[in-house]
């Protein structure tokens, strides 16, 4: 048994854990515990709420989410050994849900708070729960659908450098200053998520040890200037991070490079199953729950990492795929091009093109006694496979999206021989995903007052 490491309880908010939660990258959170090299630990995780997603039916509490808080990481911890230019190697020994909180949530925001791949289709917040047992779930909310998860972490990921840290906030400063100008990057006009990037907040900041915005912001000179630099985690970068990598699971190894002393890895958004894209954006199955891990560290290993930028720092991690997944034999596979649903033609832009093949699964799969809120919804969690198919034959990019037929327990949602039978057999849709009044989000946490 692996010796606990970092304990939570889901039941209590993220400020009055045990062991502090941080929900920032900065190179001055401190670590919270220290492994050796070899060694195996477990560390448990609340959802990337930290818990103000309810096992309820009704989706307000997803159109009022407060998003300057997330995502809550269990560490940093300081790895034995680690120095920067090192590559640390983790290795994923097991991940499970947490005793008593077997349950998790899917939704997509509202669009004035947070938005999503698909918000100028769904501009409304939704939400499905799933309760898990064993290895598989279901939900009351997308009724006739069944299917084994891949319990992974969303977010995974090494402190930054001071100096990478600066590189984050320049370029995502930059991108967010192009707004509405002529250098506004062209995919800006065609998906609704704003804003374009998160940039440092102090509100809502969780620093682990040096405390919470609550007592701490306008208190603490120090903890200021931190809060103030420190990167939101919302996506994906040099470090890892919020990757959202769905083969992050059970006997996978994740290379890491190391930019501060002791690596100081983080972890969090826990996610039973996912598909490709999370295209909801709020989108796996999110629980809580728990990873068993070992990490060693090769020296001066990121020199094994290609650079590919203006920076030495400009790296990413690789990583090995675990042997343990579900098992499909049967897809039903979606097209997409770089055409938008207005006709306006884009040059290979696999974005678009992956935007239409999720619309036209959505818009074919409730044919079948789905909402299309429905199949947004399970799109985004379900085990289904991406892929950029062709991204050479000028001017169409090409994107699949491969739906496992086996996940629909009563019905087969394949062409029928003739229209007329299936004319004949449409469903009418039993019941829905929760679904908000379109605007008025208020991004609040009553627990904050508490």
């Amino acid at each position: 048994m692996p010796k606990k490491l970092i304990s939570v309880d889901p039941k209590l908010p993220p400020w009055k854990q045990e062991t502090p939660l941080h929900n920032r990258w900065h190179p001055d959170i401190p670590p919270v515990a220290k492994v050796e090299q070899g060694e195996a630990f477990r560390v448990e995780c609340v959802d990337w709420t930290g818990g103000q997603i309810k096992n309820d039916d009704s989706s307000d509490d997803v159109k009022n989410v407060d998003l300057s808080q997330v995502h809550y990481l269990s560490g940093p911890i300081e790895v034995e050994g680690a120095e920067p230019g090192d590559l640390l190697k983790v290795e994923f020994l097991n991940l499970g849900t947490l005793d008593g909180d077997e349950w998790g949530f899917t939704g997509s925001f509202a669009k004035e708070n947070g938005g999503g791949f698909l918000t100028d289709h769904f501009p409304r917040a939704t939400k499905a729960i799933w309760d898990i047992e064993g290895v598989y779930c279901c939900s009351r909310h997308i009724p006739g659908v069944r299917f084994a998860g891949l319990i992974h972490p969303g977010l995974i990921g090494t402190a930054p450098s001071a100096e990478l840290l600066k590189i984050w906030n320049e370029r995502e400063t930059k991108l967010v200053n192009e707004e509405g100008t002529p250098e506004e990057k062209t995919l800006c006009g065609c998906l609704a998520t704003r804003p374009l990037a998160c940039l440092p907040e102090p509100k809502g900041a969780m620093l682990g040890k040096l405390g919470h915005f609550l007592q701490m912001a306008g208190e603490d000179e120090s903890w200021d200037k931190i809060a103030s630099e420190a990167a939101r985690t919302v996506p994906g970068r040099e470090n890892g991070g919020n990757c959202d990598i769905k083969n992050l699971s059970r006997g996978c190894t994740v290379y890491f490079p190391v930019f501060v002393p002791g690596a100081n890895l983080s972890m969090g958004d826990m996610h039973f199953s996912q598909g490709d894209g999370e295209v909801s954006f709020c989108g796996a199955i999110e629980m809580s729950g728990f990873l068993d891990l070992k990490c060693t560290v090769i020296k001066s290993g990121m020199k094994m990492l290609p650079v590919i930028g203006p920076s030495p720092l400009n790296v990413n991690p690789i990583f090995e795929i675990g042997p343990l997944e579900p098992r499909f034999s049967e897809w039903l596979v979606f097209e997409g091009i770089s055409v938008d649903e207005q006709g306006n033609q884009h040059y290979l832009d696999a974005t678009i093109a992956y935007k239409m093949a999720v619309l036209n699964c959505i818009k074919y799969l409730s044919q079948f006694g789905y909402s299309e809120e429905q199949v947004y919804l399970l799109l985004s969690c379900c085990p289904c496979e991406g892929r950029i198919s062709g991204i050479v034959d000028v001017p169409n990019a090409v994107a699949t999206l491969a739906i496992p037929l086996a996940i629909f327990r009563d019905r087969d949602v394949r062409p029928p021989n003739n229209i007329e039978s299936m004319a004949a057999g449409i469903r009418v849709v039993e019941r829905d995903v929760c679904i908000s009044e379109l605007g008025g989000a208020v991004p609040y946490d009553p627990r904050l007052e508490a």
